[in-house]
């Protein structure tokens, strides 16, 4: 896939194509389609709006993702709720969809230029406004790195917190490579950290003895998982997998016209599956995938087949009760 812009944990997120090793045309936008609202209560604060305006790689998501889903009857929004009646992902109609966001990608390739493969960058854009997650001018950005070898990934899920451990196969579909992104941080750490702090007046004070420039950025640790993604082939057919974590927050999906959502069962999980129809990409295209929430893990699925031979509706359901029974 190539370089696609995310936000605070993937926001803006938009994935293009209809071919080969890439994703059919999935936009999820964390500032507009789908929003992650944290447990601070930040104004439509959100690990897939999340927090921050930033860029980063995503070769799927990712994945990544909080989803473009369409037009469902007017009354009938789509919700899933966890054990206590808290809502968890809640879907809203076309015309309930914000407007104006701005363009987020001016200068994601001098960010992805500077980024080495799994690094994260704090930067800071002079004259861009406040972040509005977060009120700072400290934002991130994040360069996907695949790892091909399925224990490296599966040490990195160790290392990086994952409360989730996506598996080696998906069916009869074997591991090709796996991405993880940083959960950035919230407001609270954002003012209550000296590090970031530091950052940020470090990359103000080299603005201010360099007027010849506008964007500034340092590499910065992390150590958390916001999200986790695994793409699986078999004789040139693909199954993306992705996990967002939510932190305590919720999902908000804005539906957008061409998509027909159903709401379905999985192993008694309440699983959305999305029927999309895009007749602007190519006459008679159309592509299918699932979403599902694990309370236990408090993260939003997303399963995605393409390539060669793609799999039936039935069979993409199948292969989503055999991973929910295997712990996702």
């Amino acid at each position: 896939m190539g370089r696609e812009g995310i936000g605070h944990e993937y926001q803006d997120i938009r994935i293009e194509a209809a071919c080969g090793e890439q994703l059919p045309r999935i936009e999820v936008t964390g500032q507009v389609m789908a929003r992650v609202n944290g447990l601070e209560r930040v104004p439509k604060r959100s690990p897939l709006r999340f927090a921050n305006k930033t860029a980063a790689t995503l070769s799927m998501l990712i994945l990544l993702l909080m989803i473009t889903v369409t037009a469902y009857a007017a009354s009938e929004y789509i919700q899933i709720r966890n054990k206590a009646g808290k809502v968890k992902v809640q879907h809203f109609a076309p015309d309930l969809k914000p407007q104006g966001v701005a363009a987020r990608y001016k200068y994601e390739w001098k960010l992805m230029d500077f980024a080495k493969p799994g690094e994260q960058i704090a930067y800071y854009f002079r004259g861009e406004p406040l972040s509005e997650g977060t009120g700072s001018l400290l934002q991130f950005a994040y360069k996907e790195q695949r790892i091909t070898d399925y224990s490296a990934f599966l040490e990195q899920m160790k290392r990086k917190n994952s409360p989730v451990v996506l598996p080696g196969t998906a069916g009869e579909y074997a591991f090709k490579y796996g991405t993880m992104y940083p959960r950035y941080p919230t407001k609270a750490e954002l003012n209550s950290s000296p590090f970031y702090r530091q950052t940020l007046s470090g990359l103000i004070d080299e603005a201010k003895q360099d007027q010849k420039r506008n964007l500034f950025m340092k590499a910065v640790p992390w150590t958390e998982a916001g999200g986790v993604q695994v793409k699986y082939t078999r004789q040139g057919a693909f199954i993306d997998l992705s996990a967002t974590l939510l932190h305590g927050g919720e999902v908000q999906v804005y539906q957008e016209p061409g998509n027909k959502p159903e709401k379905l069962k999985a192993e008694g999980r309440d699983i959305v599956y999305n029927h999309v129809d895009r007749p602007d990409i190519k006459p008679g295209f159309s592509y299918h995938y699932l979403n599902w929430y694990n309370e236990a893990q408090d993260a939003y699925y997303r399963l995605t087949t393409y390539g060669d031979r793609i799999l039936t509706k039935e069979q993409l359901l199948k292969l989503a009760g055999e991973l929910i029974k295997g712990g996702l």
